[in-house]
């Protein structure tokens, strides 16, 4: 992938940072999916990585809210979105993966995941049998 440096404008920026941070993504993702989107070069029978993030982030939300009190969770468990992306998903999906799952852990402790924290154990990370981060809420 290469890098492309990109000067927008205040307003420009104010709009695209503002979009991709209600979306839960990056603003270099956002703005690439746009482009992608644009010039015709996205595959739209394969979401793009922003309409996965923000598909994922939704039924974290909606996982945490029927769990009634404090659970613990990984992102495989709340989200089918997650577990069942496609293994080539237009890209690795191992990256489509991790940048989701950093997108959720840039929202943790914020709304509308205020009330989620990761999940330390004698002060290392929890993992869950599929070696994924857990999470908790409290």
């Amino acid at each position: 992938m290469n890098r492309v440096q990109f000067y927008p404008g205040k307003k420009l920026d104010d709009i695209l940072s503002k979009e991709a941070k209600s979306k839960g993504v990056s603003r270099s993702q956002f703005v690439t999916d746009l482009l992608e989107d644009y010039y015709g070069l996205s595959n739209k029978a394969v979401p793009s990585i922003t309409e996965l993030t923000t598909i994922v982030l939704e039924e974290i939300e909606e996982y945490i809210k029927n769990g009634g009190g404090i659970i613990e969770f990984d992102l495989n468990t709340a989200s089918s979105t997650y577990r069942n992306i496609d293994m080539t998903c237009g890209k690795k999906p191992s990256a489509v993966r991790a940048s989701i799952g950093r997108s959720f852990a840039a929202k943790i402790g914020k709304e509308p995941f205020e009330n989620v924290r990761k999940c330390v154990v004698d002060g290392k990370q929890k993992l869950s049998l599929n070696n994924a981060l857990v999470y908790e809420t409290y």
